[in-house]
């Protein structure tokens, strides 16, 4: 029987098998990729990587077909560490099919197609084919998206995919549809500047040799030699007013002051977002001072970061194929981020809560343009890195639900009473318990006298003394006032 334990062996398993692969091509890049084959009960079948019968053999055709032909599958479990493959050139047969022919039961996936235009297709082929599909824990994502980096840079530069059958649609298909009214013309000239600068891609723009470019990366579709038409990811990334021809790509915002609320909205091209997103998370965000050791630091009560990199996730997650808006909102003691669309199966809620969840995009071609420009982490990171920037502000992470149609990430501030200084964690955790209690006490009153803090505490007036003053030298408390009239606060405590 699987357990977490055993599918954590069997997924490391996968992948020292994918360190031993051997690639057929001198021309280009290939993938690394491990498999091992498990039965219903639990029990290894066999484990392989790619070509290691003969050049060129992907690792689920060998395991299924090579060594374990005619034998009953049904049921069995296969840990692999890219998704299969959807395409081959006849006579061969893509992987998915091999695996869904075989009635494996279960496939547990390391990284997903680094192709834009195929990524997921492989995941969604299994899905309807009722085979439950789970992912690498992210750990080993990590190592397996390192160890193919180069192919993953080979993919997304390329250029297009060839042409997949119909049986094989997956997540990205909105994205690469021709926006009927839109043209060329639509397009906004500079916000394209900025993302070949980012690219490292010079080209005459506009020019012929610019829309084959932006036709390979998915941007176009090509009529005939020389008719370009946008498609929906074109048009959201680089139209001068793309809510004229897609009114979802309009983003609601919400400020909430008291009984007042404000409205507004952000419009214009998705490579113009950044400064407009992070002007609204800032204005009005309440500071404090941070005592550091040896500084006192003015920080903002969210970390900005966090929150740019949640808004830019639901921009590149939320369904495009309706028209509702993602709707950003600040409240006094909370920011939420509510999107149009649930987590992308096989992605759960349980497993984004404990932000184990890996990098599996609705909108693939969008999600790589953004790690273009850097602002969103690369594949599997995003989540993490949402949590520890917010654990590290001496916050908590954000809670993740849904709402009907929506999914909603929110960011809470600070518990308790507002106060404007803090003491950074990782200094405050280097404290004696004593001090760490002094500390607290300095946190919840105006301000704490020798005999104050030895009664609340229950220690000597001597030890209080000697602690207080230690505070003072590491810059964390104040001593105010003379003699009877001493007293002490935290340093820039107002």
């Amino acid at each position: 029987m699987l357990t977490p334990t055993k599918n954590r062996e069997f997924m490391e398993a996968a992948v020292e098998e994918m360190l031993k692969s051997r690639s057929e091509h001198t021309d280009k890049p290939d993938p690394k990729v491990g498999a091992v084959l498990v039965d219903k009960e639990g029990n290894e079948l066999g484990r392989t990587h790619r070509g290691a019968i003969r050049d060129g053999n992907h690792a689920e055709y060998q395991l299924i077909e090579r060594m374990h032909a005619g034998k009953a599958l049904e049921g069995a479990s296969l840990y692999v560490t890219l998704e299969p493959c959807i395409k081959r050139n006849p006579p061969k047969q893509p992987c998915a099919k091999w695996i869904a022919d075989a009635r494996i039961g279960h496939v547990f996936v390391g990284m997903t197609d680094p192709n834009p235009d195929i990524s997921g297709r492989g995941i969604q082929y299994l899905l309807d084919h009722r085979i439950q599909v789970h992912f690498f824990e992210v750990d080993l994502i990590e190592r397996i998206t390192s160890a193919n980096q180069e192919f993953s840079d080979y993919c997304e530069s390329a250029g297009r995919a060839a042409d997949l059958s119909a049986e094989f649609e997956g997540p990205s298909e909105k994205e690469r549809e021709v926006v009927p009214a839109a043209t060329l013309d639509d397009l906004c000239m500079d916000t394209i500047k900025i993302y070949l600068e980012r690219r490292g891609a010079a080209f005459t723009v506009p020019s012929t040799e610019l829309w084959e470019f932006m036709w390979k990366n998915g941007f176009l579709d090509k009529r005939d030699e020389s008719t370009f038409s946008p498609t929906v990811a074109a048009v959201l990334l680089f139209a001068k007013r793309p809510e004229d021809m897609l009114p979802q790509s309009k983003v609601s915002t919400e400020e909430h002051v008291g009984s007042v609320v404000t409205t507004d909205e952000i419009t214009g091209p998705l490579l113009g977002f950044r400064d407009k997103i992070d002007l609204f998370f800032r204005k009005g965000m309440r500071t404090f001072t941070e005592i550091r050791r040896y500084e006192r630091v003015a920080v903002e009560e969210y970390p900005v970061e966090a929150l740019r990199e949640a808004f830019f996730n639901a921009v590149v997650h939320r369904d495009y194929r309706e028209g509702w808006r993602i709707l950003v909102s600040k409240h006094r003691d909370r920011i939420v981020i509510r999107s149009p669309g649930l987590p992308l199966k096989p992605i759960t809620l349980s497993r984004m809560s404990s932000f184990d969840a890996p990098a599996f995009s609705r909108n693939p071609r969008i999600a790589v343009t953004f790690h273009h420009m850097k602002w969103v982490e690369e594949r599997a990171r995003g989540l993490r890195k949402i949590r520890d920037l917010m654990i590290a502000q001496g916050l908590r992470p954000p809670v993740f639900r849904t709402d009907g149609p929506y999914l909603l990430v929110t960011f809470l501030g600070q518990e308790g009473a507002w106060q404007n200084v803090r003491v950074q964690s990782s200094f405050f955790e280097e404290l004696e318990p004593l001090q760490q209690k002094i500390v607290e006490l300095l946190l919840s009153e105006k301000r704490v006298s020798t005999k104050v803090c030895a009664d609340k505490l229950g220690v000597e007036e001597t030890t209080s003394r000697r602690h207080l003053k230690k505070l003072v030298d590491l810059g964390i408390a104040e001593s105010k006032g003379a003699g009877s009239q001493t007293h002490y606060v935290l340093s820039g405590k107002s």
